[in-house]
């Protein structure tokens, strides 16, 4: 935190004696430190700053992109004012003022507040800066009277806690909107279609579920690269939302759009068909003439169907549109249907034996130390090598597994090996740390515990290198038996990180309630310094390292984005930049030709 600013005028009234106003002070950081809320934290700033004649009032404003948003005052504001009004901060005149008091004049800019609290004359404001240096909103006080002598003596030391009261605000806002949406298109996300289901009463459940799939926009990543794959997702998304009926709308992974139409709306078959009519149209993209493609499977809902299972019939839909030869590409779901989607099936099938047959595989991928460009360990990633299909995308046999419950047993295969190859690198000296995914269905396995011992026990591998890479979404999922999970697995020696941070309901303050040896920030916070600013990612490493939690940053692909993390004090980094995923003998070879100097970085 910067030093506190001097007084901005002589003493006048303030919160008593000096003593008093060092409390009062200290009980404003205490309330930010334990998240209380924004308003009677700055309700209580504005009061310390209000002037001490009649008619004075201090306001304070947030700023959000080019407006000024009215958060708190010391008294009661005219509705046009009042909390959550907002302001275009071109049009406010004491927006640059930055530090100073003047006396209105007549021009139109002032007329407004001119009437404040009876007829108010002068207004002294300043910007509010945090510790990065970001302006994040204003301390203004209008006035009956001249303020030259009249501002309260703690009014320089009020503005920085303000703005760390706004800084926090907005970032456990954008947390809170990552923790829903969908960052490529601003769609909710599958864990808040959850949560919105759960949400609705009975009786006001939607008829049916709409599955959009875009096929196209894979094919147009590939072709056109990953910014004109992800444009063409955002315009398809905004033409669903202008359609009317739609209703909820959740991206789901990949190119998969999730619809809960209005149960007051038109039947879910004619939705389904709007959204393929709205979908066939071309997009004009970069200069080029797209076909998004779509594919719309209409599932209708059945008693106490979990989403899961009504997803299921809703891709079987979609699959067996995307089939069709002739006519349009829309099906509603019956008990056919699941018959006309015989490559998820057959999918599915192969997978069912694929441990048993040996066919998976570990690969390894480096977390890399910033300072010093060395090993610090590995994240095994599975992959599938099924005969006669060859390698199997992970984006395509995960989430079968997940659905289908078979990545309890994966998982145990992948604690299994994971050990045993960590056990190898640490006889050799290498480079030992291995994280293995846990999904929400493994932790929530009566054995998981049972299964890590005894992956531990056989291979006999330092606990301390197994690190258990946990999503937030599967913690939030039951947070008391993640708790005790993860309590029996911390007296193991096993290490835990939170995986995908700032993607499930992110929030820094739970952390210190569970045995977390690091963060792993997911790589869409590094859109942030693409654009030059990373006001986000740079709160979370500082807080997490106030935590004293070390900072993963996953994606990094460019010595830019290396230089950038290096400079806002990430630990580690893990993406192609530093290492694809490979077999463990490659990565030995790897680790071993650091070791001697061979390679003289990652």
């Amino acid at each position: 935190m910067p030093p506190a600013r001097p007084p901005a005028a002589e003493p006048g009234r303030g919160a008593g004696p000096p003593g008093a106003a060092a409390r009062v002070l200290r009980d404003i950081y205490r309330s930010i430190a334990v998240h209380a809320p924004l308003p009677d934290v700055l309700g209580e700033i504005a009061r310390l700053a209000s002037p001490p004649m009649d008619g004075g009032i201090a306001v304070v404003f947030g700023l959000k992109g080019e407006s000024l948003v009215t958060l708190a005052a010391s008294s009661r504001l005219p509705l046009w004012l009042a909390p959550p009004a907002r302001i275009p901060a071109a049009a406010a005149p004491w927006w640059r003022l930055r530090g100073r008091s003047v006396q209105m004049d007549e021009s139109p800019g002032w007329a407004p507040y001119r009437a404040l609290a009876g007829g108010t004359c002068w207004c002294w404001s300043d910007r509010l800066q945090t510790a990065a240096g970001e302006i994040v909103g204003c301390l203004t006080v209008f006035s009956a009277g001249s303020l030259a002598e009249a501002l309260p003596a703690e009014m320089g030391e009020l503005q920085d806690p303000a703005a760390l009261a706004i800084e926090q605000a907005n970032l456990l806002e954008d947390l809170r909107f990552r923790a829903e949406h969908d960052l490529v298109t601003g769609l909710w996300n599958r864990q808040r279609l959850e949560e919105e289901l759960q949400q609705l009463q009975p009786g006001g459940a939607p008829a049916a579920l709409v599955l959009v799939s875009l096929e196209g926009a894979r094919r147009v990543r590939e072709i056109l690269g990953e910014e004109t794959g992800d444009a063409l997702l955002r315009e398809a998304a905004q033409r669903l939302m202008r359609l009317p009926g739609a209703g909820f709308a959740a991206r789901l992974s990949g190119d998969e759009v999730a619809i809960l139409p209005e149960t007051a709306g038109a039947p879910p078959e004619l939705i389904g068909r709007r959204l393929l009519e709205a979908l066939d149209e071309p997009f004009r993209l970069e200069g080029h003439e797209i076909y998004a493609q779509p594919a719309v499977g209409v599932a209708p809902a059945a008693p106490r169907e979990s989403l899961t299972q009504w997803l299921r019939r809703a891709r079987a839909a979609a699959a067996a549109a995307r089939a069709r030869r002739n006519g349009p590409r829309c099906v509603l779901f019956d008990p056919t249907v699941a018959l006309q989607a015989p490559e998820r099936l057959e999918l599915e099938r192969r997978l069912r034996g694929a441990v048993a047959r040996g066919e998976l595989l570990l690969h390894y991928q480096p977390q890399v130390r910033v300072p010093g460009r060395s090993v610090a360990g590995y994240e095994a990633l599975m992959r599938w090598a099924s005969p006669g299909v060859g390698m199997v995308s992970p984006g395509a046999f995960i989430p079968i597994a997940e659905e289908t419950g078979l990545v309890v047993e994966m998982g145990r295969w992948a604690l299994r090996e994971a050990c045993r190859q960590a056990r190898e690198w640490e006889k050799q000296g290498l480079p030992a740390r291995v994280g293995v995914n846990v999904s929400a269905l493994q932790l929530a396995d009566a054995g998981f515990v049972g299964d890590v011992e005894q992956a531990l026990k056989d291979s006999g591998l330092t606990p301390r290198f197994l690190e258990l890479e946990i999503t937030e979404s599967a913690v939030m999922e039951n947070r008391r038996l993640a708790a005790e999970r993860m309590a029996a697995l911390q007296r193991l020696g096993v290490e835990f990180s939170l995986d995908d941070f700032g993607t499930g309901s992110s929030s820094l303050a739970y952390l210190k309630d569970l045995p977390v040896n690091r963060i792993k920030v997911d790589r869409s916070f590094l859109g942030e310094l693409e654009r030059g600013q990373a006001p986000l990612l740079a709160s979370i490493i500082r807080m997490a390292h106030e935590l004293g939690l070390p900072v993963i940053v996953e994606g990094v692909e460019t010595e830019a984005q290396w230089a950038a993390l290096a400079g806002l004090g990430a630990d580690e980094v893990q993406g192609y930049l530093t290492g694809r995923p490979v077999p463990a003998s490659e990565a030995e070879e790897r680790a071993r030709a650091a070791q001697t100097g061979s390679q003289s970085d990652i």
